[in-house]
């Protein structure tokens, strides 16, 4: 038998087409024009509700400040079954301290200044004045909002981050030395303890020993390389 046309003729092998491998995938995703669009879509949608329900929530922090317990003996035990409340509490008291404080200290302030005639220093007055008065509500929302509402946002971690922040926040009145007007801000000792008191117990302890173990790891590590 002749041999036919198709068993005499050789076609070349054709090769597997390698998949690509997972990194080049992601890769490969991550350069795509639809998918970074819908990512940045997706990040405006998260970020426009975290907005929102932040925002939400300064009516009820308004009322709190309004309505919420002037004194209230059960918090002042260092012993609490609720700590989210005893922050709550602590919180709104130490906002209030801090507007109370900065009220009678830019009033004292101001007729040091105007006795002394000191106009520069009256317009600088104003300008920390307001900057300390907004500053102060924000970060009480804020950590009432992070903590009470949202449970630390970051977890132990974010305890330790507000307690830190409570305690820089009530040493930085006194930062330039302390004056008689200043003597004021001591009110507000009260309240910075107890709410770092709260996120210490919330969690902040706990993130606190964890590093105060890694400092001491890297310590004895770098002890034994020696």
């Amino acid at each position: 038998d002749e041999p036919s046309f198709f068993s005499t003729v050789r076609f070349p092998r054709r090769q597997p087409t390698a998949m690509p491998a997972g990194d080049d995938i992601a890769r490969a995703a991550a350069n795509d024009p639809r998918v970074q669009a819908a990512a940045q879509d997706q990040a405006f949608i998260a970020a426009d509700r975290g907005r929102q329900a932040y925002c939400g929530t300064l009516t009820t922090y308004v009322g709190l400040i309004k309505s919420n317990t002037i004194y209230d003996a059960r918090f002042f035990s260092l012993a609490q079954e609720n700590l989210a409340s005893c922050f709550e509490y602590w919180n709104i008291t130490w906002l209030r301290c801090s507007l109370l404080c900065l009220l009678v200290y830019s009033v004292l302030a101001f007729v040091i200044l105007l006795a002394s005639l000191g106009f520069f220093g009256i317009l600088a007055l104003i300008f920390w004045g307001a900057l300390s008065l907004i500053s102060s509500i924000f970060m009480g929302h804020l950590s009432w909002y992070c903590i009470v509402v949202n449970n630390g946002c970051c977890g132990n971690v974010g305890y330790f981050i507000w307690a830190l922040l409570y305690v820089l926040s009530c040493c930085s009145y006194f930062v330039g030395g302390l004056n008689t007007a200043k003597l004021i801000y001591l009110l507000l000792l009260i309240p910075s303890f107890y709410c770092g008191l709260s996120c210490w117990k919330l969690g902040a302890g706990t993130t606190a020993r964890e590093i105060a173990g890694a400092v001491q790891g890297a310590a004895q590590g770098a002890r034994n390389a020696h």
